[in-house]
């Protein structure tokens, strides 16, 4: 009886972790972020995608910052000749930062020697370019070490970026993690 006690708990537990949403790959929707239809983006943010893309998509990613002020990002999910990326912008239209996925090997060659040197053994899997509002372009790969999945941040000499010195333009695409 106590099995089956605890089997249910345990499959209850799991159910209701599921449900509540949270960080999960595969596009499944993570805390905050909602699909939107193109309609139900500001005309601001609108007009500020000037991108030549196909395939765009839409999201709505609502946050409470460091002082406990709520802040709205719009952002775009499009593919660029045959690139898959991202474009994320405040309410007005004003751009905050973009993002492009690449695999391995399109990753330049400082950012893969970064990566493979800071983590011996580790394959480099693939990661983004990410340039933020101030046009300041950073990587972030990603590597895999047996089981485990390795995140790195490198500026464009190559130069790691610890968790401790990222910016807000930094992390603005760390719920997005994955290249959905």
């Amino acid at each position: 009886m106590k099995k089956i006690i605890t089997l249910v708990l345990i499959t209850l537990l799991a159910l209701t972790s599921y449900a509540q949403g949270g960080k999960r790959r595969g596009g499944a929707q993570a805390a905050g972020i909602t699909k939107i239809e193109a309609a139900q983006v500001p005309d601001a943010v609108k007009s500020a995608f000037t991108v030549q893309a196909t395939d765009t998509r839409w999201e709505k990613h609502e946050a409470t910052g460091k002082a406990g002020k709520a802040h709205v990002r719009y952002v775009a999910i499009y593919t660029q000749d045959g690139v898959k990326a991202r474009a994320r912008f405040k309410e007005d239209g004003t751009p905050v930062s973009a993002s492009k996925y690449m695999g391995a090997q399109k990753l330049p060659a400082a950012i893969q020697s970064a990566a493979t040197t800071k983590n011996p053994g580790a394959k480099l899997v693939g990661g983004e370019e990410l340039t933020t509002k101030d046009g300041k372009v950073y990587y972030r790969v990603r590597l895999r070490n047996g089981g485990s999945r390795i995140t790195s941040v490198f500026d464009a000499n190559g130069g790691e970026i610890t968790k401790d010195k990222m910016t807000d333009d930094i992390k603005a695409g760390e719920e997005e993690d994955g290249g959905n």
